[in-house]
């Protein structure tokens, strides 16, 4: 995995706050907020995935936070996962549209249900980590190596 200095590389081209982004990698990497909240433990879906519990827990800081719809910290979310997948599966990084497509079909979801049953879809933001990886492929790469 990308040490945190390229992680706050990443979400500072993003245009992430910092102090969003940390957030989102101590507790991504750490698991402690969302790991031991009231509602993870109620949760009774022991099917659920860490990567769905997580994305679920930043989709409500987002909404608590109300930052202009911007949803920073599910862009931090979708940036952390994706990093780490690019160093752990030393997949071409020359082709990042197969390894895009890998990492929403192996690593992550693109839609959740929120707890009023309605479906939140994500293409969007992660669209907008997928462009700003695409525009800076070589800059990526040496940071990965």
């Amino acid at each position: 995995m990308p040490n945190w200095v390229i992680h706050s590389k990443w979400t500072d081209k993003a245009k992430i706050d910092r102090l969003i982004a940390n957030y989102v990698n101590q507790n991504i990497d750490y698991g402690t907020e969302w790991a031991f909240s009231k509602e993870a433990r109620n949760n009774g879906d022991e099917e659920e995935s860490n990567a769905s519990r997580q994305l679920k827990f930043f989709y409500k800081k987002d909404i608590e936070k109300q930052y202009s719809n911007e949803k920073l910290y599910v862009k931090a979310f979708y940036m952390h996962h994706l990093l780490d997948f690019l160093k752990e599966t030393r997949l071409n990084t020359r082709d990042l549209d197969i390894v895009f497509a890998k990492f929403l079909n192996k690593k992550v979801q693109s839609e959740i249900i929120d707890e009023n049953g309605d479906y939140i879809n994500f293409m969007n933001e992660i669209n907008e980590i997928f462009a700003l990886l695409k525009e800076n492929q070589d800059k990526l790469i040496e940071d990965l190596l």
